[in-house]
């Protein structure tokens, strides 16, 4: 699979948020936005109880066949469901940017943890991958196609206010650029095709797959480097609490 086989560094970068979570042995704990499931087996190995949620059924099934012991479920972050117990705490790694409405997200929150959980997350923050992606828009439009980011890069204060308004104290906040290493020679070509399908409007695969390798090589005086392909993130960490 295109993610865990050249996108691998999602799950590694995510190793640091969990110090933010710490998940101690006997706790319930959510996964939101699981993947193909690395970081939810993490959290398991500390002995609490984890539930992997994303939305992408491959992602899902990938992640039940690499981890067969562990409970995952297919359900949108917006539109969460009744799991029968609340949870005493929640974690999202680099999943919040791709959801549109997250005063959504913050009231499903609100309902499936217990009094005193706490919410642990990291997005994309206002700016992330901002080369790459006015690249691929300018491509876009000197080919006469419109483009339309399907991310949303949020300054924190954006991040904050609906977790805020359905009642989280929110407690601890970053903001850091991460200059990233992409996977292998054709990081760049990699990365396009697995986070930016999508953005350009009323196109064929064909046309798309010319539109991404043109701009790869418009990005090369910019993002390739001795060691290989970079993307410019930027990453922004909350930490809240249900009252």
């Amino acid at each position: 699979m295109l993610y865990d086989g050249r996108h691998g560094y999602v799950a590694r970068y995510g190793d640091a948020l969990l110090a933010w979570l710490e998940p101690k042995s006997g706790e319930h704990i959510l996964d939101l936005g699981c993947g193909t499931g690395d970081l939810t087996a993490r959290i398991a190995q500390t002995g609490a109880e984890v539930v992997g949620v994303d939305a992408n059924a491959e992602m899902l099934a990938q992640a039940q066949a690499k981890f067969p012991a562990l409970r995952f479920v297919q359900a949108d972050a917006m539109a969460l469901p009744d799991f029968g117990r609340p949870f005493d705490g929640v974690f999202s790694n680099a999943v919040l940017h791709w959801i549109p409405d997250l005063a959504a997200v913050a009231t499903g929150l609100a309902r499936v943890l217990r009094a005193g959980g706490r919410f642990v997350a990291e997005c994309g923050g206002a700016g992330c991958n901002a080369g790459i992606t006015g690249m691929l828009a300018r491509v876009a439009n000197e080919h006469g196609f419109a483009f339309a980011d399907t991310g949303h890069f949020r300054p924190l204060a954006e991040i904050v206010a609906p977790f805020e308004a359905a009642g989280f104290r929110v407690t601890r906040t970053e903001w850091f650029p991460r200059d990233t290493l992409l996977d292998g020679p054709d990081g760049m070509l990699n990365f396009l095709r697995m986070f930016r399908r999508g953005c350009i409007a009323d196109v064929s695969e064909i046309e798309q797959e010319a539109l991404f390798e043109e701009t790869v090589e418009r990005l090369r005086p910019t993002h390739l480097r001795a060691d290989g392909w970079h993307a410019d993130y930027t990453r922004q960490r909350l930490l809240c609490v249900h009252p």
